[in-house]
């Protein structure tokens, strides 16, 4: 009788799983996560690239729009602060209350990025004519380009004695 089991040891022994059965499922579920992690990450990397790339051609369109319908933005900065790159977009922003250029603002009003130099950031600066972006390891200061979108919502309120770049 020693080796013969019961019907309730049996049914027992079916209900469960062993733990050379839990151990083989976390392997599998550690494989396919070695697989996807990586993939995931590059996803992430190429979809900021893409968005900063997007920023980039926006602001240049607005300046390209800016320049045909008023005069051309010639203007050289005096300082790398990140301030020129932001007297710029304001200027795109722009819209005179008392005397509005055809098509003005260039650039949403509601866009109020930080100016960064750090080089773990996207950023966008000013060269003299257009903004070209900067990339995370590259040096540079510019308008930081944010991906949670906090740099968005909030009207930018001009002074009265806003004066417009260039000229």
């Amino acid at each position: 009788m020693k080796g013969t089991r019961t019907s309730a040891q049996s049914a027992r022994r079916e209900d469960g799983i062993s733990i050379i059965e839990l151990i083989m499922v976390i392997a599998v579920i550690a494989v396919i996560a070695a697989v996807a992690i990586p993939r995931f990450s590059e996803l992430t990397s190429s979809s900021r690239t893409a968005i900063a790339k997007n920023t980039l051609e926006t602001l240049n369109t607005a300046v390209h729009k800016f320049n045909m319908s008023n005069y051309e933005l010639l203007f050289t900065g005096v300082a790398p602060s990140g301030q020129d790159e932001m007297l710029i977009l304001r200027t795109m922003q722009y819209r005179n209350p008392d005397n509005p250029k055809p098509g003005s603002p260039y650039m949403r009003s509601d866009w109020n990025p930080d100016i960064s130099s750090s080089t773990e950031d996207f950023r966008l600066m000013w060269t003299g004519t257009i903004y070209k972006m900067i990339s995370p390891g590259e040096a540079g200061t510019g308008l930081k380009v944010n991906f949670d979108g906090t740099d968005l919502g909030t009207q930018f309120v001009f002074p009265p004695n806003f004066t417009m770049a260039g000229k």
